[in-house]
């Protein structure tokens, strides 16, 4: 683990003992080498935060706009964040994403691609299926709620999912129609992990 993420792993941890986090099937986070980490989206800190919960140094993607400015960019390419352009699937991105992934190291993926969205993109479907790698899905509530949860008005929640199976995917093909279900499926799963972190 290199120094800068050992770093951000160490203040981010801490934080969310500040913040009185929790963190529902915790045991589940021993399956999260090698594979998709997928997450619902509310936060600028969910990216460091699930980066935070795993032993191992994950990789992030990240929109291109933040790159642009080069000093920063260096920095987040440090902390293993891959630049990729909105708005349509970015080969480029989804090339090193298999890369990674095919090398063993794991990948943290926001399947609605934004803060703002709330529909699956396909990009995570083509990924598992490239790479036939199994998805982790993980619900996280409150982390937009900062100053709620350092009152203890609110709780820093993540609630860790099953794994979900690529092979049950393989029998429909590589197509857009796939890629989409798989990611349809996958937003699914980190929706109803909703009703466990409010019934805990």
């Amino acid at each position: 683990m290199n120094l800068l993420y050992r770093i951000s792993v160490f203040n981010l941890t801490l934080l969310r003992k500040i913040l009185g986090n929790r963190v529902i099937h915790k045991q589940r986070l021993a399956g999260s080498t090698n594979c998709i980490i997928a997450a619902n989206h509310i936060s600028y800190l969910d990216p460091p935060f699930i980066g935070s919960l795993i032993k191992k140094e994950i990789n992030y993607l990240a929109k291109a706009e933040l790159f642009h400015f080069k000093p920063f960019g260096k920095i987040l390419r440090s902390v293993h964040a891959i630049p990729i352009k909105r708005g349509r699937i970015d080969r480029k991105a989804i090339e090193i994403c298999s890369q990674r992934l095919q090398s063993g190291q794991a990948l943290l993926i926001f399947p609605e691609g934004s803060r703002s969205s709330f529909q699956a993109k396909p990009g995570i479907g083509k990924i598992a299926l490239q790479t036939r790698k199994d998805i982790l899905p993980i619900y996280i509530a409150n982390s937009n709620k900062f100053c709620a949860t350092l009152f203890r008005k609110k709780r820093l929640t993540f609630v860790i999912g099953e794994k979900i199976k690529i092979n049950n995917f393989i029998k429909y093909g590589d197509n857009k129609e796939n890629y989409r279900r798989i990611a349809n499926y996958v937003l699914e799963k980190i929706n109803g992990l909703k009703n466990e972190c409010e019934n805990s």
